[in-house]
């Protein structure tokens, strides 16, 4: 195979020795990108919830996913936004 060649494996800092002298500050980062994460999937979810019970005949199979997922979600926010 011509054009490839090894290269050297090289040390990257995970995000935890990044983050060594910062453990709590760790789990508050990862918090708030699961928190922004989760309201991004609530809003799409509630635009797709939107458009199904605008319709005349909505299909009841879609509307119970809907709100079950809409609950998981909801959840996994409130989790996240608390405070230890």
């Amino acid at each position: 195979m011509e054009g490839l060649k090894l290269v050297e494996k090289r040390a990257v800092d995970s995000i935890l020795t990044v983050h060594k002298n910062e453990g709590p500050q760790l789990l508050e980062d990862f918090k708030a990108v699961v928190k922004n994460l989760t309201e991004n999937a609530l809003n799409v979810l509630n635009k797709i919830g939107v458009n199904e019970m605008r319709k005349s005949k909505p299909n009841a199979e879609l509307i119970e996913d809907y709100y079950l997922l809409f609950h998981y979600l909801d959840f996994l926010k409130r989790f996240v936004s608390s405070k230890p």
